[in-house]
């Protein structure tokens, strides 16, 4: 299901004219990035928890749909303030219909949605926001 979703994430990624490529040589700890001049995504294909991946690139998807700007590539980093937080909204934003895809109204809860795709904590009120605000 998570390699599923990702090449969903890419397609609207191409939709969109963002480039996305996906690094396999990359250390297991380097995050993910996005150049916003260039719309281009890479994703470390060798991240250390693989079911975190559509996460990072909707995250990164996230700058670009959001008109983020940087003089420098911006690294996929845990915030739930300013450019990054607003990336984790969107990328909340993103996931949400993959996770309610043949799901009933009881069986959706914060907690499943953040173990499926390995969402940090930190996120759990934004994770709930964006869920009660989708139903």
């Amino acid at each position: 299901m998570i390699n599923e979703i990702t090449s969903s994430l890419m397609n609207y990624a191409f939709d969109h004219r963002f480039n996305v490529i996906f690094e396999d040589k990359l250390s297991s700890h380097t995050p993910s990035l996005v150049d916003t001049e260039h719309n281009t995504i890479i994703v470390n294909s060798n991240w250390h928890k693989q079911n975190q991946i559509p996460f990072h690139l909707a995250h990164e998807l996230g700058h670009l749909l959001n008109n983020d700007h940087a003089n420098s590539c911006l690294y996929f980093t845990p915030s739930r303030n300013g450019i990054e937080g607003r990336a984790n909204k969107k990328a909340i934003d993103l996931l949400i219909p993959y996770y309610m895809e043949d799901k009933l109204p009881e069986q959706i809860n914060n907690t499943d949605f953040m173990k499926s795709f390995d969402i940090p904590p930190y996120l759990s009120d934004m994770v709930n926001e964006e869920l009660h605000s989708y139903n």
